[in-house]
């Protein structure tokens, strides 16, 4: 069985490359021949390549960019692809790799699947169209499931629920990791280390993290956060590194640029903390809870999904500056109490989000798709 994975991205920098990127060498090549289509020549081609892959190229333009021209142009790359491979399934990872997917798929035997990760909805009549023109869609929690598609009763049918994976054994707590960061850090094993790992960018609510923590730090000074993640604007970086200064709190913040060795940062922090306005199914959430961490996440869309709140973390409202020093202040002052929730986390990512579970549900929702064909 053949199928044709379009990214809507050319590079890999958020959650849903890496899942993508994840799921390649988890199927069984026996039963399943998988390609890649990227939008341009990037880091996600070359790592597909890496795993001999095909990866094609074909440029996708956006809409602000697009015109009748360059979508003919881009829609007869696809379909040829398409033919050529004779593709059975065509996987979509993203809104815009969707749209040209269904124009390309026309004239074609290939069944066609839409993976939906965010709950940001699109104008509502391409959403519908989007929607309509996929044969199944899958979304990566139900809460994206249910703020993208519940005013679509219709379509409700066609969408499925499966969370993403991570590899739990990759991800489990390193001691010797966990000593080689904190000396690269200049921290000692016993001070206390909170991380936040994502985009900087609003959403991510780095700010409303850096106002609960200047109470904790008041009472303990030692502590520090790891701010990990890409800066994609430069002024809202610059801005929120001006807020960590004028709080006072500058030496207690260690900011970070991305890094390749997330196992090894997630086994140097003491408690994982996702502060964030909105999360369609956060992969580094999934990865932090493997390394066996206690967490703190805001209680929106998918956190509540992966954390039972007071069981494998705590869930805080957004922006409830008080709730969050409450929770970061609980798990210092009782560390017993922060472990035995970060083994729970552990089990509850091996249970409901391995990597191996993921692939082997994609994989049989593939074989569904053919039989209906």
């Amino acid at each position: 069985m053949r199928i044709l994975f379009i990214a809507n991205k050319a590079d890999v920098f958020s959650g849903g490359q890496i899942s993508l990127l994840e799921l390649l060498p988890r199927l069984d090549r026996s039963r399943f021949s998988p390609l890649v289509l990227c939008p341009g020549e990037g880091e996600l081609a070359e790592k597909a390549r890496k795993m001999d892959l095909t990866a094609h190229v074909v440029n996708m333009p956006t809409a602000r960019t697009i015109n009748i021209k360059r979508l003919f142009k881009t829609v007869k790359e696809i379909r040829s692809i398409i033919k050529k491979y004779d593709i059975n399934v065509v996987h979509t990872n993203g809104s815009r790799a969707q749209f040209y997917a269904s124009l390309s798929v026309k004239h074609t035997q290939a069944s066609l699947l839409w993976h939906v990760r965010e709950s940001i909805r699109d104008l509502p009549l391409y959403d519908w169209y989007l929607a309509k023109s996929a044969d199944r869609i899958v979304c990566v929690s139900e809460s994206v499931k249910k703020e993208r598609f519940h005013r679509y009763r219709r379509l409700q049918s066609k969408v499925d629920v499966i969370y993403n994976g991570v590899d739990t054994y990759k991800f489990s707590k390193d001691d010797s990791l966990r000593k080689a960061v904190r000396e690269e850090l200049g921290l000692k094993d016993d001070s206390v280390l909170l991380g936040i790992i994502g985009l900087l960018v609003p959403l991510k609510g780095h700010p409303f993290l850096f106002e609960a923590l200047k109470p904790v730090v008041e009472e303990n000074s030692d502590l520090r956060l790891l701010v990990l993640g890409k800066s994609i604007d430069e002024q809202y970086t610059s801005r929120i590194k001006d807020m960590v200064r004028k709080m006072g709190i500058w030496k207690n913040v260690i900011f970070e640029g991305p890094r390749g060795d997330i196992k090894a940062v997630l086994s140097a922090l003491d408690i994982f903390i996702l502060p964030s306005q909105r999360e369609g199914f956060s992969r580094v959430l999934l990865e932090a809870m493997a390394c066996s961490l206690p967490i703190i996440a805001t209680d929106v869309s998918g956190n509540s999904e992966a954390v039972v709140h007071g069981e494998s973390g705590l869930l805080v409202p957004y922006e409830n500056v008080g709730r969050l020093t409450e929770s970061i202040a609980h798990f210092i002052k009782k560390p017993d109490r922060a472990k035995q929730m970060g083994e729970n986390a552990r089990r509850r990512a091996e249970e409901l989000f391995s990597i191996d579970r993921h692939a082997s549900q994609i994989q049989d929702l593939y074989y569904k798709m053919e039989k209906s064909v």
